[in-house]
């Protein structure tokens, strides 16, 4: 037998020093002596002669000592957690709990917790491991660690709505038969449909302790993606959602709703091959919703949800020195607005001009001192990609050559750190021998700019948990986010489970939108798939007994007193 709580000799230091502190309570008790007086009269002498209450007396109540002794040394030992030592076991036992969408399901997670803790606690510490199945396949419990440790640490281990990593887990194999020729034997808990998916690596066979039960009636949401609009709307977006039953058959408009910044909505819906397209949307920078008009009892496919980009007219304010070539720009682009400095969103102004001072800025500057162009980033802003900026700014283009002989002297682009979002050009490009507002690039250079002062959301066409994320902003003449870029893992920045994700101050809407998902939750348990039961219960047996046995020693003692048999 070993304890879980603590070692050997703690449990047995522990009950012998309750052994010696009941005995010396025993001995110090205060007790009542018997002292027999002739008349009433004499009552107060004998009580100045021989006090009532003595300490130390000659140990006699053995019984209930005894008594107190075993209840207590049962909640003793029951408070050590005692567990039966399990059999060794020739191979390794490599557990598996996949906290994916297929155990999100009423109470499934719970059960296969349960279910877990029983086998776990019936085999041999030194060749048990335990996985949790989330994207990084996280050890929960190592060979030789007590299983009160995995009790502990699966109370903060949740559920999740994204794909199962079995299969990904099952191709890396850290559990592959070792030299010495021994086995492993992963125990699977979790959707049957995500067990189907892997393939058993060499030296090994799976089994599985718990199979969440199927949704046969489930139906779920499955994609849910955005392009511009159509119609040339250029704040407007068109939405492609497709949804379909547990045989793969797509469901009609009215059995969806449709929601934008937690309002109900009546957008016009189109049926093509693909699915449903939800028209001109508008494309706010909000999020937009489609759910089913009646859920199932598999919750996690039953919504999908995107954030759309910011499209509307960009609000521009130009102070009184603005450059007339910049005014121009400004008017002829329809994605670009002017209005007052209370209600911009950037801000063009000559340096020194007290104009829209906490706005991002496009400064005009008669400082040759300082570089041509001076990009200025907040500190917690990516870090500073020139070239980047260049392109973002619509600068890759620029005869830089030229204009440094009409300015007659080296034109050169420097990063700055600032408050805000800001740009710093030569007054001197802007004067009529200085060829820049002559030149094609300029118009694009302007836009780019203010484009990129704002900061704008990039275009998601779509986010899918368990898959990359796709940033389509080069393609719709929006600009690549450098927040996604500097996360990005060798170009991949992978999405974990459904919900909001935060990149910096980027929030994204994640959606399980997963065909196979939906279907298997439907599909019945195969007939060769079978749970093998546990060798043991989930609740600790030899703590309840020993808990059970204290109280009915309680029982016995008050039942003793109050029949006299024991004082």
């Amino acid at each position: 037998m070993t304890f879980l709580s603590l070692p050997l000799w703690g449990v047995l230091a522990g009950a012998a020093a309750l052994a010696a502190l009941l005995f010396a309570l025993q001995i110090l008790k205060a007790r009542q002596k018997r002292v027999r007086i002739a008349t009433a009269g004499l009552w107060a002498q004998a009580v100045r002669a021989a006090p009532l209450r003595v300490f130390r007396s000659r140990f006699r109540r053995w019984l209930a000592y005894l008594l107190v002794l075993a209840i207590a040394l049962s909640l003793w030992i029951a408070g050590a957690r005692p567990e039966l030592a399990p059999r060794a076991d020739a191979e390794r036992q490599v557990f598996y709990l996949d906290a994916s969408a297929g155990l999100t399901a009423r109470d499934d997670f719970a059960q296969a917790k349960r279910a877990l803790l029983a086998d776990v606690r019936a085999t041999d510490p030194a060749q048990r491991i335990v996985y949790l199945g989330d994207a990084t396949a996280t050890p929960l419990l190592r060979p030789g660690e007590t299983v009160a440790l995995l009790a502990k640490r699966l109370d903060a281990v949740r559920a999740e709505a994204r794909p199962s990593d079995f299969a990904r887990f099952m191709a890396t194999a850290p559990f592959r038969a070792d030299r010495t020729g021994v086995r492993a034997t992963i125990r699977f808990y979790g959707a049957a449909f995500d067990a189907r998916t892997a393939k058993p690596a060499d030296g090994a066979r799976v089994t599985y302790g718990y199979l969440a039960a199927p949704v046969p009636d489930n139906r779920g949401v499955v994609t849910l993606g955005a392009s511009p609009a159509a119609s040339g709307l250029a704040d407007r977006a068109d939405v492609l959602v497709r949804a379909i039953d547990g045989r793969g058959r797509p469901l009609a408009a009215s059995d969806l709703v449709f929601r934008q910044n937690d309002k109900t909505v009546a957008p016009t819906v189109v049926a093509s091959a693909n699915g449903l397209i939800v028209r001109d949307v508008m494309a706010d920078g909000g999020v937009f919703e489609a759910r089913l008009a009646r859920g199932d009892a598999f919750s996690a496919d039953d919504r999908a949800a995107l954030r759309l980009p910011d499209r509307r007219r960009l609000r521009i304010a130009l102070s009184p020195g603005a450059p007339t070539s910049v005014r121009r720009v400004v008017l002829l682009d329809t994605g670009l607005e002017i209005t007052g400095p209370d209600q911009a969103q950037v801000a063009v102004r000559r340096s020194g001009e007290a104009f829209a001072q906490g706005l991002p800025t496009l400064e005009i500057t008669a400082d040759r001192a300082q570089p041509a162009f001076v990009v200025a980033h907040r500190a917690d802003d990516a870090a500073p990609d020139l070239a980047g900026d260049a392109e973002a700014l619509g600068l890759d283009g620029l005869d830089v050559a030229a204009l440094a002989r009409k300015a007659d002297r080296p034109v050169a682009v420097e990063a700055a750190e600032g408050p805000r979002r800001g740009l710093a050009i030569w007054s001197l490009l802007f004067e009529n021998g200085g060829g820049f507002t002559a030149s094609a690039d300029f118009p694009v250079f302007v836009t780019r700019s203010l484009r990129w002062l704002s900061n704008p959301a990039p275009w998601i066409p779509f986010a899918a948990a368990g898959q990359d994320l796709v940033d389509e902003s080069d393609l719709y003449g929006l600009i690549a986010d450098r927040r996604v870029a500097a996360r990005a893992l060798n170009g991949d920045l992978y999405l974990g489970r459904a919900g909001e994700t935060r990149i910096g101050d980027l929030s994204i809407q994640t959606s399980l939108v997963d065909p196979a998902v939906t279907q298997g939750v439907a599909r019945p348990i195969p007939a060769g798939l079978s749970v093998v039961r546990a060798h043991g219960a989930a609740v600790d047996l030899i703590f309840i007994l020993l808990a059970a046995f204290a109280g009915l020693l309680l029982l016995l003692e008050w039942r003793l007193t109050r029949r006299g048999v024991m004082a």
